[in-house]
């Protein structure tokens, strides 16, 4: 691991820069570190990781078609205020995750109904 001091287009980033690289940096407490992945895993995927993907992909094709309906966006957006309302509240005594965009409420939202239903 090393520290890395980054100009400001890299400022507060995190991840690799090109799907092939072998080098990841990630954000801790303000500061930026470079990890290298020495060994990573080429074989194929196991079925529960296929289903999760196939599960996310199709909560985010659900969702950008309910986004496109003015009808249902208005009744994710009713839903959106009233988590908000309770989501401080909740996250601080269970730990709970808080979404901070409607697009991300709206896809866990989603996701959760769809491994619900499997």
């Amino acid at each position: 691991m090393s520290k890395v001091t980054p100009s400001s287009q890299f400022d507060q980033f995190s991840g690799k820069l090109s799907a092939f690289d072998r080098n990841v940096l990630r954000t801790r407490n303000g500061r930026i570190h470079s990890y290298v992945i020495h060994n990573p895993y080429k074989g194929p995927l196991a079925e529960s990781r296929k289903s999760a993907i196939n599960t996310f992909a199709q909560a985010v094709r659900q969702c950008k078609e309910e986004m496109m309906d003015e009808a249902k966006l208005a009744q994710w957006k009713k839903q959106y205020v009233q988590y908000t309302k309770t989501a401080a509240k909740t996250a601080a005594r269970a730990n709970a995750k808080v979404y901070s965009t409607l697009r991300g409420f709206i896809i866990a939202t989603l996701s959760a109904r769809l491994r619900a239903a499997e």
